[in-house]
């Protein structure tokens, strides 16, 4: 996992809220100096507290790019039904001490030879921004679609028309939403489509896209809740060192649900793939990640996976639990 190294000392310099659920949080570096470079897509790994007292870590997405100044910007939706990190983050007033690991970046945005298209679905707003006001500074031509429930429940709406962007509100019922078949009807060499929110909506975008054509290299997205089902997934077995089971993962079930209903206890706390707290050692087979805490040098050594989020590249996993 991601070491001391690259953790920053940072200090809340203002809190805004949003939407009655929303918080932005501008973070500024403790030492005065600049905050590490970063490009659009990336996060921030921030230490938090969670309901239990225990710490964890969530990934936030920076909305503002890169200045080269001392500050960043995230924002928070506060989840009731959560671990308590959201809740933690929501508390916290101006002036207060916090850490975080250095930006990373799992959303890359590709510009290509077409402009590209973004779209964002409640708090998955903050990658896209940060896109979107990048692109806009360089005067580059992009598409731009948030959805949402209601007016209401829309953080920066009015930045997102102002940047050009078409806002959808839904209601809460996804067939008033986005006509996903319509805005993805026309897909062109060069352009390239990048989607961030809810699972749900990430899914629905992702198999239309597929669906109408869209080369898979062309198709990025990130969500806030679980791993996306991707084009290819299949059954594998994992058989767990200590406890002697052999069980079988579907392509619709993660390996962490399957471990719980076999009985095992494993540890876990996002469900996301960002804290790390359910990482375990591979013995053999090659794991297919798909979390934000690893490092690239631990991905690429395939000696451990988060069992949130992760899947196999091979028929067969063994796990040292």
């Amino acid at each position: 996992m991601n070491g001391a190294s690259d953790m920053l000392a940072l200090v809340v310099d203002s809190v805004t809220p949003l939407t009655p659920a929303i918080k932005a949080f501008v973070l500024r570096s403790a030492n005065g100096e600049p905050l590490p470079p970063f490009a659009p897509g990336a996060h921030l790994g921030v230490q938090v507290v969670q309901a239990n007292g225990h710490p964890g870590q969530r990934a936030y997405s920076l909305a503002k790019p890169h200045d080269g100044s001392d500050r960043c910007e995230i924002a928070v939706l506060c989840e009731p039904q959560g671990a308590g990190g959201s809740a933690w983050m929501h508390a916290l007033q101006p002036g207060t001490a916090l850490a975080a690991h250095a930006p990373r970046n799992d959303f890359a945005l590709h510009a290509g030879s077409a402009p590209p298209l973004l779209i964002a679905g409640g708090i998955g707003i903050t990658p896209l921004l940060c896109m979107a006001r990048s692109l806009a500074a360089e005067a580059r031509p992009f598409d731009f679609v948030y959805a949402t429930r209601s007016e209401e429940a829309t953080a920066y709406l009015h930045e997102v028309r102002a940047l050009g962007g078409t806002v959808v509100h839904d209601g809460g019922d996804p067939s008033r939403g986005i006509d996903l078949r319509a805005l993805l009807a026309a897909p062109m060499p060069g352009r390239h489509l990048h989607v961030c929110g809810p699972r749900g909506m990430v899914q629905a975008v992702v198999d239309t896209a597929r669906a109408l054509g869209w080369p898979d290299d062309h198709v990025h997205f990130e969500l806030f809740a679980g791993a996306i089902e991707q084009a290819g997934d299949a059954p594998f077995e994992v058989r767990t060192l200590r406890s002697g089971k052999t069980l079988t993962v579907a392509p619709d079930q993660s390996l962490l649900d399957v471990l719980i209903a076999a009985g095992l206890d494993p540890l876990y706390d996002c469900r996301q793939g960002d804290c790390g707290v359910c990482v375990v050692d591979v013995v053999e087979g090659v794991p297919d990640h798909r979390d934000h805490n690893l490092s690239p040098r631990e991905k690429a050594d395939g000696k451990t996976l988060c069992t949130c989020v992760s899947r196999a590249k091979t028929p067969h996993l063994v796990l040292d639990i």
